[in-house]
């Protein structure tokens, strides 16, 4: 199924993930709420349905927000092999592929909708170059996903599959609460065991394997299709490198 148009997204429901993220980093006052909405007035919306390849539309638009769903980027091989470099969720504004990365593809994990984000990005770069309005959030957050390519480099480089599913699962829940998309204690994983493997660079049996050695030591457990993480303390300490994203739990929305 092609990329569909999905409706002319309200403004303040289509950005509601990303000023959570950009005030969990800085303040939000009104006017920066209303920057925010303003990037996105009359975007339209577009479905794109599990497994679809958006690395064209992504070239065609200079940026793009994360609205619903799960978005991947990373390489295949001619094998069918694949890594998974990145991870987009609701509220990540995902900018065009430079031309050192063209040969990184775009495709979704789930249903996932997306509005173009071009506006948006210029009106943000502007003003983190003047250290205003909305410009020192803009920074955090971007400061932010570049904090986690570098942890996803040294997870594939130096971590062992227990710390590495621990400090992914960690980065997940910091991710998901700052934006108000799970509580505290659980994340939503839509994600198969093939693609958690993609993600980590691990074969389908040592991800199981790995999976069912967290269930038995308790960090672990499923309901209702969440992901529950009794032990967060225990995963972090699993995990090696902290939890640079960890929520602090305060509204800065003003």
């Amino acid at each position: 199924m092609p990329n569909q148009p999905f409706q002319p997204a309200p403004a303040a429901s289509a950005t509601t993930a990303l000023e959570r993220a950009l005030s969990s980093h800085e303040t939000l006052d009104g006017a920066g709420l209303a920057a925010v909405r303003a990037g996105f007035a009359g975007s339209v919306e577009l479905l794109h349905c599990p497994g679809a390849d958006l690395t064209a539309e992504f070239r065609r638009s200079a940026a793009r927000l994360v609205v619903r769903g799960w978005i991947a980027r990373g390489a295949a091989l001619a094998d069918g092999r694949r890594q998974i470099v990145g991870l987009h969720l609701p509220g990540d504004v995902m900018a065009a592929p430079a031309a050192n990365e063209t040969d990184l593809a775009v495709w979704t994990l789930t249903e996932a909708s997306t509005a173009c984000a071009e506006r948006f990005w210029r009106d943000a770069e502007t003003a983190r170059a003047a250290g205003q309005g909305i410009g020192p959030a803009w920074n955090a957050l971007r400061a932010a996903e570049r904090s986690r390519l570098v942890h996803q480099i040294v997870r594939l480089g130096r971590l062992s599959a227990f710390e590495r599913t621990a400090h992914l699962l960690v980065e997940l829940h910091d991710r998901q609460v700052r934006v108000g998309l799970a509580p505290q204690g659980e994340i939503a994983l839509p994600l198969t065991q093939d693609v958690l493997a993609d993600i980590l660079g691990l074969s389908v049996v040592h991800m199981n394997r790995t999976l069912q050695q967290m269930r038995r030591r308790g960090l672990i457990s499923y309901q209702g299709g969440r992901v529950l993480l009794p032990d967060l303390a225990a995963l972090e300490q699993a995990g090696r490198l902290g939890r640079p994203e960890a929520p602090d739990g305060r509204d800065r929305v003003s």
